[in-house]
């Protein structure tokens, strides 16, 4: 029997005066946002949902968001997991966010809803008081107090930086403030008239662009909670005495931290101190709306939370009393449960309660849960929820049928038929694409939600919206309750659990070479195209002739010194080659370095020569056209556990086009490990077998095989097709199966190494074959690879990335897809700076095991890891630890690789041997040891081997007391603690990766050449060549000197970071015409505020560069009352349009000598001369663009 829906029983039981304390049950996580959402509708009252752990949070957050739209706001407190007596620094970005959030509570800026764990309940927080006290509001219109606010940023944790792209940072230009608050989505730029605020806008991060948005105030709250100013820097160094009198501690043992304290310095642990900068932390509900409902989702979770934790915390207390290391009582930073159990009392409280399954007169059916005991009271109010197992287990059963959805459009028709609103969420519009594809076709009426679902929970008004409505958006879990008109159904239920990936704005990529020159330091060396390879000194502002100008300084051998003027800027690279040569300057003026350029350009001649050669073989090639992608297709497609990524969906996307055509596809795929280069590669797979065509995967590696082996059969493993491994670690007797069975054609997919090469294996009918990592391959490997991939298609994998300078010269030679957006998970990885410590060691190692998980233990020294792990070993005897480092024979590293990768052991300790090439999704938690020794480029690619799964993933960076570190060690440390999440704001340093990628894709014998001219310039010598073999014209590049005696240049009160003047002088540099010098100007503008006079006249005289070199110059020349224009020889500009300039009435223009034509301004045009000459060159410009018109109509 149905229950009524007892909505109106829980506001009734609430409004009651009798009743503080409603129990409800039959509510579990996938209806709980549901049922809020449903309560805050009918009682407008704001929710407080309470909840036992992060994952928890983190999901009903989400299920919130997708059921109240964007029109009532969900705050999410996030849980600051880090112990205070563990001397381990916190996670910046959960920090940051949680201040943001209060100060949000404090302005009284409550959301409908706020979602917190138990654990972040139980923590004390700062005062509200204080917390509005050191927060800065800026007002459109206002005086702003500029210095006021900048000290306000800093005392408040935000950082100083140049360029502003990550929360909690800021920048100073003058009359332009930017800032990115944490709980802002963007950055905002403040600009300045004067003393007063003239606006605020939003901005994008990576373009730094304005973006139309703007705002009427700004509140900037602290980043961090220990504040480094009087009066809380006076208050924590009393609270630091007291704690270590407590211990009888000598005062010069706290002297380092009371140091670091007086300079405004935040020492390591500081977070233990937390409570002394404030009188008291109070408790979170201090910030909570008075009026709010909380909802406590599973109480005997959330009180068994608070009970553990306060009794670990406890227990980290002693042990640090104990070890004379000072801290401060558990109750200064937590409540005790007792205290929260009362705090709650005296509100309304709703206690959700998870049902026994089978409880009487109740339906729940969740195939998934295991049975949960009842919690509730005997009058608790009781819910009748039906889950989708049937339904998931139905769409699995009949996923390898032709109809695999099937059973979900028979549900959806049964359910529209009781009268219930059907909705099927997903994640991305192109799932929904999909998913109506497919649904029509089995004649299902679907229509496009729009708004929240809230917005339409309503029975079917008619027939025709009987069926299904698709809405895009994130839902933890679909659900029924069919008898109150409503049934939900989530893309993981469909077509199986996905892991949600937020998509993070990609920075334009803008040039290849400017990258490099945002990078440019003093003493980087850069090449020049006409003298070589010099050593950049900096800017200089030089003096000539009463005008100030930049020049960029390069040094050659003999200590000669060019001064380019940065117009010129065009003709200079930073050099990029191997790290390992460090170049040798040219002499200026010299001529070994045309030597060295022509013995480069023959070498380009030939890789060209050799590319073509292959590209003219292949399009002359007959291979097989696959059929286009089918429904049966698209059904396998929206199965994939994640969600594209824009690269990866462009690169399925021309590898599918590519198989569609005849000519056997050859096609290069790049991407960093993790980035998705397989699945790209398994929907080619399944595009080959719908077609009846076998295909062959070949790796390098043991370990490699297995993996790939693993994820093709577990993607497959729904589908009617067989999926088989081929290398030494299969049996003989297995090997000798899967050979007879391929030839037979029984086997659709062949994973292997080099086994796959021998002559015993032979394909019935190959169609695909997937090479992964090529260049690791022997010579041998590679001409028997030849012979077999005539007339296939071939997709090739590479992790090393291809420059970008590469990939444009290559484009019209070498089909090659680069994917560079990693996937979101990546950037969720908390990262930690502390010291070693055995208990945090101990608990780090432990926390990953207890969860199923590995470990990555990297330990740098041959020398002493084996007396690591005996270290290790001893610290946690659960673990089960396996040694890998270089020096090791290479089948015993790989044996160790695969007994890690198939869990037969749960640490792995090793060298930087796992920075790139491993992909183990279960290894979720890495340590690094002496993290302090490493270069930020090396724990950015470590980082990356973490966090690929679906657990959150944990990298411990373990650093030495700061009394045993270096200067330049404890520098290094700053810059990691202040880019912890190692995101936009954070440079790596790529080259030598860059020049391995040059060396794959063009053959290592090239690598003299590379390293002889730099990689850019060697990527331009290459592209020439290129359009030379293919008999296209050269095209001559007009450079013109430029002399116009003006003030121009980008002074550094407007544009103080050298960095960013370089980089705006270099694209000033590379506009291509007018248009793009316009475009720049107003991005300064926009960025920078109006331009000053310097930069009026450089931008005039960088108009009059690209007229210049489009008419066809030698030079601009100003000489008194005229400008002199001089032509190349190989000018554009026709001959007879002099005679038509000089001979016309009234003319100014006069042509003493051949490639000469001189402009007499009149008394006017001399007042404005660089606007003049512009104008000028603009009328030379419309007779250029007229022979141009001419000779295209002849052809």
């Amino acid at each position: 029997m149905s229950i009524p829906f007892p909505l109106e029983l829980v506001l009734t039981a609430l409004r009651s005066e009798r009743r503080q304390v409603v129990d409800i049950s039959g509510v579990d996580a996938d209806v709980l946002a549901y049922l809020t959402v449903a309560l805050h509708g009918r009682s407008g009252r704001p929710v407080v949902i309470v909840v036992p752990d992060l994952a928890d949070a983190q999901r009903v957050a989400n299920d919130l968001t997708f059921f109240a739209g964007e029109s009532l706001r969900v705050v999410h407190l996030p849980t600051i997991e880090a112990s205070p007596y563990g001397d381990l620094s916190p996670d910046r970005a959960a920090v940051m966010d949680l201040c943001a959030q209060l100060a949000l509570l404090a302005w009284d800026q409550a959301g409908a809803f706020t979602v917190v764990s138990a654990e972040g309940l139980c923590r004390k927080v700062m005062p509200k008081d204080s917390l509005v006290e050191r927060s800065f509001l800026v007002v459109v219109g206002s005086r702003f107090d500029r210095d006021a606010c900048l000290r306000a940023l800093a005392d408040g944790g935000y950082h100083a930086v140049s360029t502003v792209e990550d929360p909690g940072t800021f920048a100073v230009r003058g009359g332009i403030v930017d800032v990115f608050p944490p709980h802002l989505p963007k950055p905002v730029r403040i600009e300045l008239w004067g003393d007063d605020v003239e606006s605020l806008k939003t901005f994008e991060p990576s373009t730094q662009r304005t973006d139309g948005q703007t705002l009427k105030e700004l509140m900037l709250p602290p980043c961090r909670e220990e504040l480094l100013v009087a009066p809380y820097r006076d208050r924590a160094r009393a609270g630091i005495l007291e704690a270590g009198a407590n211990l009888g501690l000598p005062t010069r043992k706290l002297l380092p931290m009371l140091e670091d304290l007086q300079n405004g310095i935040p020492f390591m642990g500081i977070e233990g101190f937390r409570p002394a900068f404030h009188e008291a932390l109070v408790p979170l509900t201090d910030y909570l709306p008075t009026d709010a409902l909380f909802v406590v989702f599973d109480p005997l979770g959330v009180a068994d939370r608070w009970s553990s934790l306060f009794d670990t915390r406890q227990a980290e207390h002693l042990a640090c009393v104990a070890a004379k290391i000072p801290s401060m009582p558990v109750e200064a930073h937590q409540l005790h449960p007792g205290e929260l159990h009362r705090l709650l009392n005296a509100r309304p409280v709703l206690r959700a309660h998870v049902l026994q399954l089978g409880v009487p007169g109740l339906e729940l059916n969740h195939a998934d849960e295991a049975p949960t005991v009842y919690e509730g009271p005997e009058d608790a109010i009781r819910f009748s929820v039906r889950g989708n197992g049937d339904l998931s287990s139905a769409l699995t059963l009949s996923r390898g049928d032709k109809e695999p959805l099937r059973p979900l459009a028979t549900a959806v028709r049964e359910w529209s038929a009781l009268g219930a609103v059907v909705v099927i969420s997903c994640r991305q519009e192109t799932q929904l694409d999909r998913l109506e594809r497919v649904l029509r076709g089995y004649g299902v009426v679907v229509r496009r939600g729009v708004g929240a679902p809230r917005d339409y929970l309503r029975p079917p008004a008619a027939e025709s919206e009987m069926g299904a409505i698709l809405v895009q958006g994130d839902i933890g879990g679909g659900f029924r309750l069919l008898e109150h008109g409503f049934a939900l159904v989530t893309e993981d239920e469909i077509f199986g659990r996905k892991t949600s990936r937020k998509r993070k704005a990609k920075a334009d990529a803008g040039s290849p070479f400017l990258q490099n020159f945002r990078d440019l330091n003093p003493d980087d060396f850069v090449v020049h195209a006409e003298h070589g390879i010099g050593k950049y000194l900096g800017l200089k502002k030089l003096i000539l002739g009463g005008n100030e100008s930049d020049f960029l300084v390069v040094e050659f051998a003999g200590k000669d010194k060019l001064y380019l003027p940065v117009y010129k800027l065009g003709r200079l690279q930073k050099y990029v080659g191997p790290s390992e040569n460090q170049p040798r300057t040219d002499k200026l003026g010299g001529a070994a370095w045309q030597k060295v350029r022509e013995k480069a350009e023959k070498s380009a001649e030939e890789d060209a020569y050799a590319l073509l050669e292959l590209y003219a073989r292949r399009e002359a090639s007959v291979g097989h056209a696959f059929s286009k992608p089918d429904d049966y297709y698209r059904a396998f497609e929206a199965t994939f556990p994640f969600e594209e990524t824009p690269d990866q969906e462009r690169a399925i996307e021309e590898v599918i086009a590519d198989m569609g055509r005849e000519r056997p596809m050859d096609r290069l795929l790049c991407g960093d490990v993790g980035f998705g280069k397989t699945e790209v590669a398994i929907r080619a797979a399944m595009k080959a077998v719908v077609d009846a065509k076998q295909v062959a995967l070949l790796v390098p590696t043991t370990v490699l095989a297995a993996q790939h082996h693993r994820t093709f059969r577990d993607r497959f493993s729904q589908y009617p097709i067989r999926v088989e491994l081929l290398s030494r670690s299969v049996s003989p007797e297995k090997q000798r199966e899967v050979v007879r069975d391929l030839k037979l054609g029984r086997i659709d997919i062949l994973i292997g190494t080099h086994r796959l090469l021998s002559k015993d294996v032979v394909f019935r009918d190959l169609g695909l074959m997937v090479l992964d990592e090529e260049h690791r391959f022997g010579v041998r490997d590679k001409e028997r690879l030849k012979e077999m991939r005539e007339n296939i298609d071939v997709l090739s994998m590479t992790a090393t990335p291809i420059p970008r300078t590469l990939q444009l010269s290559l484009g019209g030679v070498r089909d090659m897809s680069v994917i560079t957006t990693p996937p979101a998970d990546r950037l969720s990885v908390r990262t930690y700076v502390c010291r070693v410590t055995d208990v945090l060691i101990r608990d780090a190692l432990l926390r990953e095991l207890s969860r199923g998980g590995q470990v990555f233990f990297v330990h740098n020294r041959v020398q002493t890891i084996e007396a690591r792990k005996a270290y290790l070993q001893a610290l946690v005897p659960e673990c089960r630890i396996v040694v890998g480092h270089g020096q090791m024979d290479p089948e015993k590293l790989e044996e160790v690789m695969l007994d890690f990768t198939e869990g037969r052991f749960n640490v792995l300790l090793s060298t930087t041997i796992i920075e790139s090439g491993i992909d183990i999704s279960n290894a979720n938690t890495m340590l690094v040891d002496h993290a302090d020794q490493f270069g930020l480029a090396q724990l950015y690619q470590l980082r990356g081997r973490v966090g690929r799964g679906r657990e959150r993933g944990y990298c411990y960076l373990l650093v030495p007391g700061e009394a045993a570190l270096t200067g330049d060690a404890r520098k290094r440390l700053g810059v990691i603690q202040q880019f912890t999440e190692l995101g936009s704001g954070f440079t790596v340093a790529s080259q030598d990766l860059e020049i391995r990628g040059a060396g794959e894709l063009l053959g290592t014998r090239q690598k003299g050449q590379v390293a002889a001219v730099g990689l850019d310039l060697y990527a331009q010598l290459l592209d020439d060549a290129v359009h030379r073999l293919k008999g296209e014209p050269k095209k001559v590049e007009f450079e013109p000197e430029i002399n116009l005696q003006v003030n121009a240049r980008l002074p550094e009160e407007y544009l103080p970071d050298n960095h960013t003047r370089l980089v705006f002088y270099k694209r000033l540099a590379s506009a291509a015409d007018e248009e793009d010098v316009l475009a720049l100007a107003e991005e300064m503008t926009d960025r920078f505020g109006p331009l000053p006079g310097p930069v009026l006249n450089l931008v005039e005289v960088m108009r009059v560069r690209t007229l210049g070199r489009y008419v066809g110059l030698n030079s601009v020349d100003y000489a008194g009352d005229r400008v002199a224009f001089t032509f190349h020889p190989q000018s554009p500009f026709p001959v007879d349009a002099v005679m038509r300039l000089v001979s016309a009435p009234a003319s100014r223009f006069v042509a003493p000598a051949e490639y000469k034509l001189y402009y007499q301004f009149s008394p006017d045009e001399k007042r404005e001369t660089l606007s003049s000459t512009r104008i000028c060159l603009q009328r030379l410009a419309e007779f250029v663009t007229e022979a141009a018109d001419v000779l295209e109509a002849m052809a």
